[in-house]
């Protein structure tokens, strides 16, 4: 990641001190397996194989092999749900709302880490997806969970500085 960081071009520069300072253990809000399972997932739904790459290699020194799996479990999921119910949301007969998905997401219950975690995943790829009925969902468990604004506040951020990350990549053409 630092590596990444050094090469980024001067209208970058913003976006390199926002990274530093999300990923900076001084004062946050986020357990630091939250921050970096966060971050794979973004990584994950933008598509960018370079990030994902750094990301997945970052990783490893915080999360275990069951967190890496939920944050894949939770970009997966994520891909189809986010889709699904913005669709509803979306769709001016509102009838679709009211039927059964029909859509298996038994692994939303079966991860295997704490469901706070696999919330705060799920809430990071519903921000970059765009999903406001997702967006609502999930911070509303993080809510009754004992998650406050400042930290869902900081998944948000998260999510926004991973996808410029990709934009930047994009840009660069660095893939």
């Amino acid at each position: 990641m630092e590596q990444l960081l050094n090469q980024l071009h001067e209208y970058a520069k913003d976006i390199k001190i926002n990274v530093q300072n999300l990923f900076s253990e001084q004062n946050q809000q986020l357990k630091m397996k939250q921050i970096f399972g966060s971050a794979l997932a973004c990584a994950f739904a933008t598509k960018n194989l370079l990030l994902i790459k750094i990301m997945q290699n970052e990783v490893q020194k915080v999360l275990s092999n069951d967190e890496i799996r939920a944050v894949k479990i939770a970009s997966t999921l994520m891909a189809m749900n986010n889709i699904y119910y913005r669709f509803t949301h979306l769709v001016e007969d509102k009838e679709y709302t009211q039927m059964p998905a029909g859509l298996r997401m038994r692994l939303l219950v079966e991860h295997k880490i704490d469901k706070i975690d696999f919330e705060i995943f799920s809430l990071a790829v519903s921000i970059i997806n765009g999903c406001g009925m997702c967006i609502d969902a999930h911070t509303n468990q993080l809510i009754n969970h004992g998650i406050n604004k400042t930290q869902i506040q900081l998944i948000a951020k998260i999510s926004a500085v991973v996808n410029s990350l990709a934009q930047i990549l994009t840009i660069e053409n660095l893939e």
